[in-house]
C-alpha cells in the first residue's frame, strides 16, 4: 500500500502560522527540504503530523498551546494525501477555549468527496498506524535514544507490526472465539445434569481466566514501576558523576577507575566465553570425569554392545527359503525370526553405539584447563569487586568533605536498588517456570502466571469434556500452537535479516568505530569489537543507529510509507552527515525533511546536484507573519539576519 504527502496548510497557529500553505503536488518532487529557522513550528508540525496519521487524542493543554494569540478561538491543520493514488484531506479541527480536537476526513468513496466526521483512512493503514509506529516514519529524535533503550519494545514491535504478523496474534483470537461458540452449542443441546457440570467448569475457567488477567496487570504494572525505576537510576547516576566531576582529583581517578573497568569488562567477556567453551567438552572439567569417561567406554568394550550382529540381518533372512544352517524357514519359524530381531540393535544404531564407545574409550584432555580459565574468571570478578568498591570510595570522599547533595543523591541510588531487588523478585514470582523457583517463592495459580495458564488449561480440558467438545479444543490448541511457532520463527527470522542490513549501513555511517546492533530484543541491543553489549554511545552515533534500522526497517516493508524528519543532521559531524545525505535519500520514494541553515553543510548540499528536490523556505518576516519562498537559490543564500528577523 503506497502513502504519499501531497502537501499541508496551517490557520492561526503558533510561530507565526496564521495562514501558511505547502503544495508538493503541483511540482512532485521525491524529496522535500523544508528549511524553517527555530521557532517558526517545525516541532508543532511534526507533531500535527502525527495526530493526523494516527487519530491520537490530543489533549487540552497541548491544544491550547497550538494558540496564535488570546482572541482567536479556532485553527486548523489540514493535510493532503494520496493513497493508492486516490486523494485523501484529514484536518484538525481546533478549539482553543475548549482545548479540543475534532477530526475530519474527505476521500473519493464518499459522494462528492465531501467532509465527514473522523479520521476515515483505509482500515489496513488504521491498524498500522498507531502513535508508537508513526513516530517510525514521522521521525522524533527522541526515538533515536528508546529504540535502543533496554525495556523498551519499540524495535521488535515495530517488525511484528510493519510486516503484519500481529494478523497471527489475531487469528489465535478469532480460534478462541469458535472454541467458545462450539462450547455453547454443546451445552444449549446438553441435558439439566450435564449442563450442571457445564456450568460449574466453565465458572472455573472463567475465574481462571480472570485471574490471569488480573496477574498480567499487576505484572504490568510492576514493570512500569521497575522501568521508572531504572530511569531515575540513570538520572541518579549522572548526577553523582557530575558532582565528581566537580573535584579536579576525583575526576581523574574516576577517570582511571573507568578505563579499568572497561578493560575488566572484556577481561571477563573473554574469560567467561573461554569458560563457556570448555564447558562443552566434560573431560576438561575434572580430572575424575575424564577418568569416569574412560571407564564406561571400557565397559560397553567389555560387555561387547552393541550385538556383532543387527536387527536387519534377521529380517533379510525370514524371507530366504532356507536358514543359514540349511534347514527350510516355515511360516512359524519366519515368525519366531522375526519377533526375536527387535533384540538386536538397528544397522544405525550400532554406528552412532561404536562411535560413542571409541570417543569414551579415547577420550583425552587437558583436565586442568577448567581450573585455570574458572581461576582467572575469578581473579577478574575480584578486580571488578575491588574497582566498584573504589568507585564507591571516590563518592564517599566526596561526601565526607561536606557535599550534602551528594549524600542525598547515594541515599535515593541505594534505596531504588533495594526496590528494583524487591520488584525484580516479584516479577519472577509472577513469570517463573523453573519448578523449584517457583517452590522456593511459594509461587501458586493464585500468584503465578504459568501455574495459572495451567490451571486454565485443565479446567478448559474439564470444560471441553463435560461439553463433548475435546477434539475440537485440542485441535484448536495445535493449530494456535503451530500460529504461535510460525509467528516466533517469522519474527526471528525478520530480526536477523533487518539487524544484518543495519549493520551493512552502520559500516558506512560510524567507519571510525565497529559499532553494531549485536541483537534485536525487545530494543536494540549494541555491541562492538570485544564488547558484547556497547550503552554508551554519543548523541551523533545514536542518531545513525535509528536511521541505519529504520531505513533497513522500512525499505523492505509491504507499506510504502514517505520518510519525515525534523533535523535530520543537527547533531552529527560534518562526514556522517555526508554518509547520511548520500545513504538514506535513496532508499525512500518520498522524504520530507525539515532543516535548519546550519545544516546546508554537509548534509542539504549532498541533494543539490539531485534532480526531483523541492526547495522550500519558511521564515518570520514579522511578529505574526510567516512567508514561503520556493527555489534552490533562496534555499541556498538563506539566513535569517539577512531577512530581518
Amino acid at each position: 500500500m503506497e502513502l504519499r504527502i501531497l502537501g499541508w496548510r496551517y490557520e492561526n497557529l503558533r510561530g507565526g502560522l496564521h495562514n501558511v500553505r505547502i503544495d508538493l503536488e503541483s511540482e512532485p518532487g521525491r524529496w522535500a527540504l523544508i528549511q524553517m529557522p527555530n521557532g517558526t513550528g517545525k516541532t508543532t508540525t511534526m507533531s500535527l503530523f502525527r495526530a493526523a496519521f494516527s487519530g491520537e487524542a490530543l489533549t487540552p493543554n497541548f491544544v491550547r498551546d497550538l494558540r496564535a494569540a488570546d482572541d482567536i478561538i479556532e485553527g486548523l491543520f489540514e493535510i493532503r494525501l494520496s493513497i493508492e493514488k486516490k486523494p485523501f484531506r484529514v484536518q484538525l479541527r481546533l478549539n482553543f477555549e475548549s482545548g479540543t480536537c475534532q477530526y475530519w476526513t474527505a476521500r473519493s468513496e464518499v459522494r462528492g468527496g465531501g467532509l465527514e466526521e473522523g479520521l476515515s483512512l483505509p482500515v489496513e493503514l488504521r491498524r498500522l498506524l498507531t502513535p508508537d509506529f508513526t513516530r517510525l516514519f514521522v521521525f522524533d529524535g527522541e526515538l533515536a535514544k528508546e529504540i535502543r533503550t533496554v525495556g523498551k519494545d519499540r524495535a521488535s514491535t515495530a517488525i511484528r507490526t510493519l510486516y503484519r504478523l500481529d494478523r497471527l496474534d489475531h487469528l489465535n483470537i478469532q480460534i478462541s472465539r469458535l472454541v467458545e461458540e462450539q462450547q455453547q452449542k454443546a451445552a444449549a443441546i446438553s441435558t439439566a445434569s450435564e449442563r450442571k457440570g457445564v456450568n460449574r467448569w466453565k465458572r472455573a475457567f472463567e475465574t481462571a481466566t480472570a485471574k490471569k488477567a488480573a496477574l498480567q496487570s499487576e505484572q504490568r504494572g510492576f514493570q512500569k514501576r521497575k522501568k521508572e525505576t531504572e530511569a531515575r537510576q540513570g538520572v541518579l547516576t549522572a548526577e553523582i558523576a557530575d558532582r565528581i566531576n566537580q573535584d579536579d582529583s576525583l575526576k581523574k581517578r574516576k577517570e582511571q577507575l573507568t578505563s579499568e573497568r572497561e578493560i575488566v569488562d572484556r577481561a571477563i567477556f573473554e574469560s567467561a566465553a573461554s569458560g563457556l567453551a570448555v564447558l562443552r567438552s566434560p573431560a576438561k572439567i575434572h580430572p575424575n570425569v575424564l577418568e569416569r569417561l574412560r571407564s564406561l567406554g571400557n565397559k560397553l568394550t567389555h560387555l561387547k554392545l552393541p550385538k556383532t550382529i543387527s536387527a536387519e540381518f534377521f529380517v533379510e533372512l525370514a524371507e530366504q527359503p532356507d536358514c543359514v544352517c540349511g534347514r527350510p524357514i516355515t511360516a512359524p519359524v519366519k515368525q519366531a525370526i522375526l519377533s526375536r530381531a527387535n533384540n538386536y540393535l538397528a544397522e544405525d544404531q550400532i554406528l552412532v553405539i561404536n562411535k560413542m564407545k571409541l570417543a569414551l574409550r579415547e577420550s583425552s584432555a587437558d583436565s586442568t584447563e577448567y581450573t585455570t580459565v574458572a581461576t582467572a574468571l575469578n581473579g577478574h570478578l575480584r578486580d571488578l569487586h575491588r574497582n566498584k568498591m573504589a568507585q564507591d570510595q571516590l563518592e564517599l570522599d566526596r561526601v565526607e568533605s561536606g557535599d550534602t547533595e551528594l549524600e542525598g543523591l547515594r541515599s535515593e541510588f541505594h534505596q531504588n536498588e533495594r526496590e528494583l531487588e524487591k520488584v525484580a523478585e516479584k516479577i519472577e514470582k509472577l513469570l517463573t517456570r523453573d519448578l523449584i523457583r517457583q517452590r522456593s517463592l511459594g509461587a501458586t495459580s493464585e500468584n503465578n502466571i504459568p501455574l495459572c495458564d495451567a490451571e486454565i488449561k485443565r479446567c478448559q480440558e474439564k470444560l471441553a469434556t463435560a461439553t463433548d467438545t475435546l477434539r475440537f479444543v485440542l485441535q484448536s490448541e495445535r493449530v494456535k500452537e503451530l500460529v504461535t511457532a510460525v509467528s516466533g520463527v517469522a519474527l526471528d527470522r525478520l530480526r536477523e535479516r533487518v539487524r544484518n542490513a543495519t549493520n551493512d549501513k552502520l559500516g558506512q555511517l560510524v567507519p571510525s568505530e565497529s559499532l553494531r546492533v549485536a541483537r534485536i530484543e525487545g530494543s536494540l541491543v549494541l555491541g562492538s569489537t570485544g564488547l558484547s553489549t556497547k550503552s554508551n554511545v554519543s548523541e551523533g552515533q545514536s542518531l545513525a543507529v535509528a536511521y541505519a534500522f529504520l531505513t533497513s526497517l522500512l525499505t523492505e516493508a509491504p507499506y510504502n510509507l514517505p520518510f519525515v524528519v525534523d533535523s535530520p543532521a543537527v547533531s552529527l559531524d560534518t562526514a556522517v552527515r555526508r554518509e547520511v545525505g548520500d545513504l538514506i535519500p535513496d532508499l525512500f520514494d518520498q522524504m520530507i525533511m525539515f532543516v535548519i541553515s546550519s545544516e546546508r553543510e554537509g548534509f542539504a548540499d549532498a541533494f543539490y546536484e539531485r534532480p526531483g528536490v523541492r526547495y522550500i523556505t519558511l521564515w518570520r518576516s514579522g511578529s505574526d507573519q510567516t512567508e514561503v519562498r520556493d527555489g534552490l537559490p533562496f534555499f541556498r543564500a538563506f539566513h535569517q539576519a539577512e531577512v530581518g528577523t
